[in-house]
């Protein structure tokens, strides 16, 4: 009780009860996804919770949590993490609008060692590609690069997200190892230039 977190402690999911800041953590479907993603990361990739294996790991946490949450409340689903227990944490859809960089090394990249090292903050950079991976996007992004992509449906992103996780990513992986994996899972899952 008097627990405004949720976390999972290498051996099960503790949710609080949001005495302050949040309503009760339980609550939220992705928050719940989340911290049950955090074991299926320790028993597959492993990644290390520190710098950018770290962010990988919170990034997947949020990705599995909202996929869930469209699965299961596909009318109210959406890309906004923790919105069920009454604060947006992260924004999926747009990093920038809660902190965190939607662009490696763009606006809002944490380095430090605060947050073990931003794996909260810089994990907006995974989110923002599963989200651009379903729904597609264009623009321009921080560092000056234009992108174009077509959304290709949360039923295939999640599988391409999954393998990669459970497959391919190893304890000290970083952003240049996810976009590698990620490429060589959808090619596995998809076929080449898919």
């Amino acid at each position: 009780q008097g627990i405004d977190n949720a976390f999972w402690n290498c051996k099960l999911m503790v949710y609080g009860d949001g005495i302050q800041a949040f309503k009760p953590l339980a609550g939220g479907l992705d928050i719940a996804g989340h911290e049950m993603t955090h074991g299926v990361t320790q028993f597959s990739a492993g990644l290390n919770y520190i710098n950018e294996s770290g962010a990988l790991n919170e990034a997947f946490s949020d990705i599995f949590g909202t996929i869930i949450e469209f699965y299961a409340k596909p009318s109210s689903a959406n890309w906004l993490v923790g919105n069920e227990i009454g604060v947006t944490l992260r924004s999926m859809s747009n990093p920038n609008a809660y902190g965190n960089p939607d662009t490696y090394g763009g606006t809002n990249w944490y380095v430090g060692s605060g947050d073990n090292g931003g794996v909260h903050t810089n994990s907006g950079v995974a989110n923002y590609w599963f989200y651009l991976l379903t729904m597609g996007g264009s623009g321009t992004n921080d560092l000056g690069s234009s992108f174009n992509v077509s959304g290709i449906s949360i039923e295939k992103s999640r599988m391409i997200a999954y393998r990669t996780l459970t497959n391919y990513l190893f304890p000290t992986s970083n952003y240049a190892d996810a976009r590698f994996y990620s490429i060589l899972s959808a090619i596995d899952l998809y076929g080449a230039c898919s």
